[in-house]
């Protein structure tokens, strides 16, 4: 039975070491950071989100069974904490990796595509620990969620996909706990907004497709679109915040 509560969240795979084990059954060594603290994410969905330093402390205190996978594909388990291949463990710039591959077939692909660069994004599936995580709002209307307790990790991995999933149950139910409101409204004012931003980033990608001559003008372009797309977001919550004062 999956868990409700479970959170997955993508990063780059930062301070990335791979190396030959030397040992006859190992396949090589996997280093870097699967989590970095204080780092803020892309929109996950009406807010953004910062792992406080320290989060995963307790939480690898308590000796967690976890997985390093790939994709978080079970059928492709790299190494285990339970069997003493996969270490973690929290410094002040996040959660780190230290685990010995398996000599698997599928091992020596994943080992090419890490050195390529075709995989270099690092991931971890958890929940927030009880009254773990909270959100703060500035006068923008900007929401940003932080996640200062981690309450169950339960693998990591690398991947190819760098984007943020959209928000998830449990952040939504997070969100609700921290303004009041109930969840179904917190979520249906969070995919209005998805849904609006969407429709407006591709009708603008397309009208646009045509004129960006180059990477300098694309990057103008992209800037300008990430203010027009935070002023709305200021705009929404300004009239949330309205039609609240009304009910």
């Amino acid at each position: 039975m999956v868990d409700q509560d479970r959170e997955i969240r993508v990063l780059g795979l930062e301070g990335l070491e791979i190396r030959h084990s030397g040992r006859p059954n190992e396949g090589f060594t996997l280093r870097g950071y699967a989590a970095v603290y204080d780092q803020t994410s892309h929109d996950l969905g009406g807010f953004k989100e910062q792992i406080a330093q320290g989060a995963f402390d307790e939480v690898l205190a308590t000796k967690p069974d976890v997985h390093l996978t790939w994709d978080h594909d079970t059928r492709y388990v790299a190494a285990r904490t339970m069997n003493d291949t996969l270490h973690l463990s929290s410094d002040t710039h996040g959660l780190l990796i230290d685990a010995q591959v398996g000599n698997y077939t599928w091992a020596k692909d994943l080992k090419t595509a890490l050195e390529r660069g075709d995989i270099n994004q690092g991931s971890f599936a958890f929940n927030v620990a009880p009254d773990g995580d909270e959100f703060a709002s500035d006068d923008d209307g900007n929401v940003m969620r932080t996640i200062n307790k981690v309450g169950a990790l339960y693998d990591v991995t690398v991947t190819a996909q760098g984007a943020y999933p959209q928000t998830s149950l449990a952040a939504v139910r997070s969100l609700a706990k921290a303004t009041g409101r109930p969840p179904e409204e917190v979520e249906a004012v969070l995919v209005a907004e998805n849904e609006a931003a969407k429709a407006e980033a591709e009708g603008e990608s397309e009208s646009q497709r045509g004129s960006v001559e180059d990477d300098e003008e694309f990057a103008r372009w992209h800037a300008a679109m990430e203010k027009k797309f935070a002023a709305r977001r200021a705009t929404l919550a300004k009239e949330q915040e309205r039609l609240d004062k009304l009910q």
